[in-house]
């Protein structure tokens, strides 16, 4: 459920960074992973997306290459190939 949903997400938080690496957003509810390949959609089909996105990199020890945080602005911004305002 959503418990165990957060506590995971806790946990990506942990090994990625608490704050966007964009514009250093820290609430925890606004931040999201970032596949920084633009990877995202192929690893979500792969894993059927979610938090399972999560479960598989904690699986794999968390990976530092090819993932960061965002918050949702950030990653909405960049998301078909643009460049965030921020920057």
């Amino acid at each position: 459920g959503h418990n165990s949903f957060l506590k995971l997400k806790r946990e990506m938080l942990r090994a990625y960074g608490p704050t966007c690496k964009c514009c250093g957003e820290d609430s925890e509810v606004f931040l999201t992973l970032e596949h920084v390949n633009r990877d995202g959609s192929e690893h979500r089909k792969k894993v059927g997306g979610g938090a399972n996105t999560y479960r598989d990199l904690r699986n794999r020890g968390w990976p530092q290459e090819g993932y960061t945080v965002l918050c949702m602005n950030c990653n909405w911004a960049t998301r078909f190939g643009g460049v965030c305002p921020h920057q």
